[in-house]
């Protein structure tokens, strides 16, 4: 029997793995990290520093899945202090912008759906969730 078929095989599975494999020894601490950094006091903290403090938290050696879903959960954060932000520069009686209520309610709206997908994605990888200090 010839060594090419295995030898095809490898070389096969070598070229379909991705450059950087992160094992869940360092996926599982790298996202308990991150959900701990963004367990953050919504009832102290205003919305823009909320999503402040969520910009400063790094991927490390998190999933790039995990990532990208707590990247959207930035993003609805962000969203929600500019929409707010906008709310707020209005003068006394002048009418709300077209769609401004719409705006902030969508992105509160997005906090917990995507706050939702983060969590379903550290459960996964067996991820100890923190308590949460409250939900939006």
């Amino acid at each position: 029997m010839s060594a090419w078929p295995m030898l095809a095989t490898l070389l096969f599975l070598y070229a379909a793995e991705p450059d950087v494999v992160v094992t869940r020894s360092a996926a599982v601490p790298a996202v308990e990290r991150i959900l701990k950094a963004d367990n953050l006091d919504v009832e102290t903290l205003s919305p823009q520093e909320i999503a402040a403090a969520m910009r400063d938290i790094r991927q490390g050696a998190a999933p790039r899945d995990f990532w990208v879903a707590y990247q959207a959960h930035v993003k609805a954060w962000n969203d929600y202090a500019a929409a707010l932000d906008a709310a707020a520069r209005r003068q006394p009686g002048e009418l709300a912008p077209s769609g401004s209520e719409w705006a902030v309610g969508d992105a509160r709206t997005r906090i917990n759906a995507t706050f939702d997908e983060v969590e379903r994605l550290a459960r996964i990888r067996g991820a100890t969730i923190p308590l949460p200090r409250t939900r939006v």
